[in-house]
């Protein structure tokens, strides 16, 4: 059995590979790379990519490679935008800051101002830090660049046949695999995890939903809420369902101290990118 995996980076998509692959008997598990790279001749092979613009990984590129290659099951899975662009902020550092140090620490210092008071600065004033051609980005450009996103993102969504399985992170966390296991046709190893000598496996952060919540301002909440109306709305999202926590607490652990961490752990999870990439290839 061939099985694709395709979402967006930080929504569960490296972790989801291992637990479908759990469920199959000699199973080859690929991460990543451009969208046919890892094809081969196995038993079972789940194969995840990721969809980013930036790095030449666009849904055309996608629709391309799915005309050519056939899967016998494709999940296209899903995670709240709020939560992923939280998730996608915090991780900007995960190679290191080399050549941009002076970015970096502002980021940092900001997201430190954001730990102390939560309302005293906007999710989106975070965003304007994290660019990587060019900083601070106004803010008009942080809101343009989401809605883009997710403008393309629904429409190659909505583009899906009866073929694809809709799943999402949410439902991951929760642990709820009943009707992905319908679809797949075999149970999935629903305790299965990112193996250490995954990179991922190194910078796994709260794995919760609605952290948003905790981030974004009212002024965010009028910036984003156009943004993400229609992916949200596809999906089953409750776009109508902004609720800010009123007291909302940002813990180090997983806001300056994650960003640190990613940061200080960079140059060896370049080696272990390297030694995943081999590993990879030799199972050919």
């Amino acid at each position: 059995m061939k099985i694709l995996i395709l979402g967006t980076g930080k929504s569960g998509t490296t972790v989801m590979v291992y637990k479908v692959a759990g469920g199959l008997p000699n199973c080859q598990a690929f991460s990543g790379g451009h969208p046919g790279k890892h094809i081969g001749n196995y038993e079972n092979a789940v194969y995840k990519h990721t969809y980013e613009e930036r790095k030449g990984k666009s849904f055309e590129i996608y629709r391309e490679h799915l005309e050519k290659e056939n899967y016998d099951r494709k999940i296209w899975i899903a995670r709240d935008p709020r939560d992923a662009a939280v998730s996608r902020m915090l991780y900007r550092w995960h190679k290191g800051h080399r050549g941009n140090k002076r970015q970096y620490e502002t980021h940092l210092e900001l997201v430190l101002k954001k730990e102390k008071d939560p309302a005293s600065i906007s999710f989106a004033e975070l965003c304007r830090h994290t660019g990587h051609n060019g900083w601070p980005r106004s803010v008009e450009d942080v809101v343009a660049n989401e809605r883009i996103r997710y403008d393309r993102m629904h429409n190659f969504v909505e583009e899906l046949g009866d073929d694809w399985f809709l799943f999402t992170y949410e439902d991951m966390i929760a642990g709820n695999f009943a009707a992905l296991n319908e679809y797949l046709g075999f149970d999935v190893k629903a305790d299965g995890e990112v193996p250490q000598s995954t990179v991922k496996a190194k910078v796994g952060r709260k794995k919760a939903a609605g952290d948003w919540r905790l981030w974004f301002t009212e002024q965010d909440v009028e910036w984003f809420k156009p943004a993400y109306k229609n992916y949200m709305e596809l999906i089953g999202y409750d776009w109508s369902d902004w609720t800010l926590s009123v007291d909302p607490v940002i813990e180090p652990e997983y806001s300056s101290g994650y960003i640190r961490n990613l940061s200080r752990k960079a140059s060896r999870n370049i080696i272990l990118r390297l030694v995943d990439s081999i590993a990879q290839r030799m199972v050919k």
